[in-house]
């Protein structure tokens, strides 16, 4: 969970990339606005894809649902990593 309500990350602008942004429902450190605010910030610049998921019921630490942010992390993962190699494959020939 990205502290968007402490740090100003207007520093993305410039290089811009796609990503993935987890936040429990229960944070209290990092209101749930401040990242949705970032993440419609970042989702508005072209080419742009924000993946942001939500915990029920954690904490800006995720107590208690580590197995769940690494779910998360994997299928994430599973997912953009072949699209990735794709392209680079491709920028190579």
């Amino acid at each position: 969970a990205p502290p968007a309500n402490i740090y100003d990350f207007s520093f993305l602008a410039p290089c811009p990339s796609s990503g993935l942004i987890i936040q429990g429902d229960n944070d209290k450190v990092v209101p749930p606005e401040s990242v949705a605010k970032l993440i419609h910030k970042l989702s508005h610049q072209r080419g742009i894809k924000i993946d942001y998921r939500v915990i029920p019921g954690a904490s800006h630490f995720f107590e208690n649902q580590l197995e769940e942010v690494s779910a998360i992390v994997e299928s994430y993962l599973s997912a953009m990593v072949p699209k990735i190699a794709e392209r680079l494959q491709s920028s190579n020939k």
